[in-house]
């Protein structure tokens, strides 16, 4: 089964109160099925259950069978749900 990571972003202002775009900001960092049919495309729903439709592929693949899904720079936005859905048999 190959694994695609997904950044869940949100949109915050700007601290410092200049007019323009809000900011995006990582909320979380979750796992998705890639779909089978198209390679590269991503399965409708993360393994946490959350749609995958608004959330930012990152662009990386475990190193050897048996490494974590994620990124070791991500770790601190890790969805913990994905993770235990992942290591459920």
């Amino acid at each position: 089964m190959a694994i695609v990571v997904l950044r869940e972003l949100r949109k915050e202002l700007s601290t410092d109160f200049d007019p323009g775009d809000a900011v995006s900001r990582v909320a979380a960092v979750h796992a998705a099925t890639a779909e089978p049919d198209a390679l590269g495309d991503v399965g409708d729903r993360t393994f946490c259950g959350k749609p995958t439709l608004d959330m930012e592929r990152v662009d990386y693949q475990p190193a050897e069978p048996g490494a974590s899904w994620l990124p070791a720079n991500m770790r601190p936005w890790e969805c913990s749900s994905c993770t235990e859905a992942l290591r459920s048999p």
